[in-house]
């Protein structure tokens, strides 16, 4: 049955549902904030305790943030979605862990254009030995980042469905609320033209909020007095992101090729393998997935003060760098050489590692997103001392593991200090089995609502410990499924 349908926001989720539902006959308004891609510097947003110290991972226009995504791939582990059997450190999500791979593999053959690939390439070990880390035991397993040789921005998956379906964009909309036609349905959603000011109003059969991790939240949060179900879930809570930073540096006891572990590249795209926990020892990181990647350096120099003048390059983005800066980068071209020579693989054949580091969070109460009398948004996330401590548990034991391959090991003070965000908040309208424990359900329709459903990042209970992109595209589809099928 052709249903309308409102899509409000569009990237990487935004984008794969309008213009699938759109191709499936259904009449789709997608509504966006911007008009072309740009970076997204929310101004409603007051930060407690952490500052988004990279506002490109949230972008405007058509594309959204999947306009600067870089497009590493990875899927979440088993245990995020499962649980763990006999260990209490995870809660079950209402979806099993063979129904999301097959999302996955939906995902990433759009992504992809349909060309041919595995997801074993992520989930198998490596296939070339790599000296005295080739083989991980029983304690650590390898686990891949993908990086597509082709960046993906759903622009273009728009802009065709706009062209042979009929999809409908309207730009430079920002949706601020819901308005219930009853107790149980959404009858439009209201915004304002951010050129105009004009109050914008539109009505539909089927609601999909996909503003962004910290952009839908926002919108339940500000709808909650029109819709009375949305007082009943919680909305906000659980705020979590995979921290990120350099956390140790290393001397290796002999010259190794770590091309293996960095310089793997298939057809039409490259892998990156880190070490994680393997899956039956929740103990060596109090259950949490985190992943340590190993890169080559010239020194064993804190690659820590080299941060500050990363985040300035990519915030320049093109543009002509300060004097002062350019002071900074010329001290520290050492540190500049580890990342360049990472990036652009120039050699691989090194005496000295630095432990990169994705720590992935658990969901705490003390994260969350609330809405302030003002109509502005406190955000309280920040790296806890419980993270600090599993993280600080995992390296140890990865340095026990693996202490015959180094001469010296330095894992450096202030973890907390340390961990910056990885821009990919998550949580803040999850996924769970009841309304009590989250917002939306297995099918990503809120509780209490029948024509309302969430599909970003703030739908994942779990956001594993690197990426959340291609797991948003899996549940992007299948919301697809549930609303045709509905």
């Amino acid at each position: 049955m052709r249903k309308s349908i409102c899509v409000v926001g569009g990237g990487l989720a935004g984008g794969i549902a309008a213009s699938t539902l759109a191709a499936r006959g259904h009449s789709v308004t997608l509504v966006e904030l911007g008009d072309a891609p740009e970076p997204l510097r929310p101004s409603n947003e007051v930060w407690s305790e952490a500052e988004v110290k990279a506002p490109f991972t949230r972008g405007r226009g058509i594309g959204g943030t999947s306009n600067f995504w870089h497009g590493g791939l990875t899927i979440l582990d088993r245990t995020d979605v499962e649980g763990i059997s006999d260990y209490d450190g995870r809660a079950r999500t209402p979806i099993t862990y063979s129904q999301l791979r097959e999302y996955y593999a939906r995902a990433v053959a759009l992504i992809r254009d349909g060309k041919p690939y595995s997801l074993d390439d992520i989930e198998a070990p490596l296939d070339v030995p790599l000296d005295g880390f080739g083989s991980t035991g029983n304690t650590f397993r390898l686990k891949a980042l993908l990086y597509p040789d082709r960046p993906f921005s759903t622009r273009g998956l728009i802009e065709r469905a706009t062209e042979l379906h009929g999809l409908r964009v309207v730009p430079n909309i920002e949706i601020r609320r819901l308005v219930s036609a009853g107790p149980r349905r959404v009858a439009y959603a209201e915004g304002v033209d951010v050129q105009s000011g004009a109050l914008r109003r539109f009505p539909a059969d089927i609601f999909i909020l996909s503003a962004g991790g910290l952009g839908s939240p926002k919108i339940l949060l500000h709808s909650a007095g029109e819709c009375p179900p949305l007082g009943q879930v919680p909305i906000g809570k659980f705020l979590i992101d995979h921290p990120t930073g350099f956390v140790f540096k290393a001397k290796l006891r002999q010259r190794m090729d770590l091309r293996p572990l960095f310089g793997i590249a298939r057809s039409g795209y490259k892998l990156r393998y880190g070490f994680v926990p393997n899956a039956d020892r929740p103990d060596a990181a109090d259950s949490h997935n985190h992943i340590l990647y190993l890169r080559p350096a010239i020194s064993m120099k804190d690659p820590g003060t080299y941060d500050f003048l990363k985040r300035r390059l990519v915030t320049y983005r093109g543009r002509s760098l300060s004097p002062l800066d350019m002071v900074y980068l010329i001290r520290h071209a050492d540190l500049l050489f580890d990342a360049i020579n990472f990036k652009y693989g120039f050699s691989y054949s090194t005496s000295y590692v630095s432990g990169l580091v994705f720590a992935e969070q658990l969901p705490d109460e003390n994260a969350y997103i609330q809405q302030l009398k003002d109509g502005k948004f406190t955000v309280k996330w920040n790296v806890s001392d419980k993270d600090c401590r599993s993280l600080e548990k995992f390296l140890a034991v990865f340095f026990e593991h693996y202490s015959e391959q180094f001469e010296s090991f330095k894992i450096f003070p202030g973890m907390s200090a340390r961990l910056d965000s990885a821009g990919h908040h998550s949580g803040a309208c999850r996924m769970a089995m009841n309304a009590l424990e989250g917002v939306v359900d297995g099918n990503l329709r809120v509780f209490g609502i029948d024509n309302l459903f969430v599909v970003d990042g703030s739908a994942l209970a779990y956001s594993g410990h690197a990426n959340t992109g291609l797991t948003i595209a899996a549940l992007a589809l299948k919301c697809c499924d549930v609303v045709s099928g509905g």
